[in-house]
Parts: structure tokens; C-alpha cells; sequence
């Protein structure tokens, strides 16, 4: 809960950044079909949340998803290396889908997570949004981490 206060807070008093979106999203995570959403999916909970207590309208979008990750990736935090993380990166990238590309075309979208490390994962996210047609794609964390 705190930190969708936080990505509020952020937003509210920065309108000019909610101007260039079309479309506040989550990092997209996948779940077994046994795991509950809320608990095991934190960037989509924050989402959820921040939507609940916003009250200014901003384009936050997590039903039906934009855009949704269909498997299992290894987690970038695991990686030790620059090559490990960019072959991580790869499969992410393979493991994203559009499920309607026109909901996507020409729209800029705000995609939020809560770490940001070397940008591995948000560039992933990036390049299968903009491969289907987004216009723009930029990036919202709560903190930054540095990388090994």
C-alpha cells in the first residue's frame, strides 16, 4: 500500500508525466494457474492498489492485460553476469505477448516496477510493446538498484 502512495504521490504532483501516456501498466508477471494474483504478482498488486486510491483518473490499465508474460523466466536478480543477464533478457523477451496488438498501436504506455537494476527487463517490455505497435514506451520504479 505504501508504495502505491508513493507512485501517486509521484504522479499527482508530476501531471506532465502522466501527459505523454496513454496507458500506466504493470511489469507483466507470470503466475502459475494455481497462484493467487494478489501476494505473488507485487508490481500488479501496487497497480491494483494505486488504482483503488487514486481519484484523479490517471490511465492506469491491468484488466484485461496489455500485455502478458506466458512463462517462467529466470529472475534478473539472479543473474552474475552481463551475459547471463542478457540471455535472461532474450528469454523474457520470447516469453511476452500481445494478446491485442490494436489496443496497442500508437499508444505510449507507462510501464511500472519496482526495481530498476540495468534495465534488462524494462527494455524487454519495450521492444514487444513497441514491436506491436506502441508509439512510446517509458519507465516508472520505485528504487534503483546497483547491479553486481
Amino acid at each position: 500500500m505504501i508504495f502505491a502512495r508513493i507512485i501517486l504521490g509521484h504522479l499527482h504532483t508530476h501531471p506532465e508525466l502522466v501527459d505523454q501516456v496513454d496507458a500506466i501498466i504493470p511489469m507483466p508477471a507470470y503466475l502459475e494457474p494455481h497462484q493467487a494474483r494478489k501476494g505473488n504478482d507485487h508490481t500488479g498488486y501496487v497497480i491494483e492498489r494505486a488504482m483503488l486510491e487514486d481519484d484523479e483518473g490517471l490511465p492506469f490499465v491491468l484488466d484485461p492485460p496489455l500485455i502478458q508474460k506466458t512463462r517462467a523466466t529466470p529472475r534478473m536478480r539472479d543473474t552474475g553476469s552481463l551475459a547471463e543477464r542478457q540471455i535472461a533478457a532474450r528469454l523474457l523477451y520470447t516469453a511476452l505477448s500481445v494478446p491485442d496488438p490494436a489496443r496497442v498501436r500508437g499508444r505510449r504506455f507507462m510501464v511500472y516496477d519496482d526495481v530498476f537494476t540495468a534495465g534488462s527487463s524494462l527494455n524487454a517490455v519495450a521492444m514487444r510493446l513497441k514491436g506491436s505497435g506502441a508509439e512510446k514506451v517509458y519507465g516508472l520504479t520505485l528504487a534503483r538498484a546497483q547491479w553486481r
